[in-house]
């Protein structure tokens, strides 16, 4: 647990889609600290959904 009460997770992974799936399903709950990629790989599907409903 770190200092604010928040976890860090590693995750190994392959499939980088199936991850984003997944980190998207717990919204503001969850941040993708790093890889860069990844990170904004979650960025830009965000943005979609903003785009389509806002």
């Amino acid at each position: 647990m770190l200092s604010d009460g928040s976890y860090e997770l590693r995750i190994p992974y392959a499939n980088a889609s199936e991850l984003v799936m997944d980190i998207l399903k717990h919204g503001a709950g969850v941040e993708v600290l790093e890889p860069a990629e990844l990170r904004q790989e979650v960025i830009t599907r965000l943005r979609a959904v903003i785009k389509k409903y806002g």
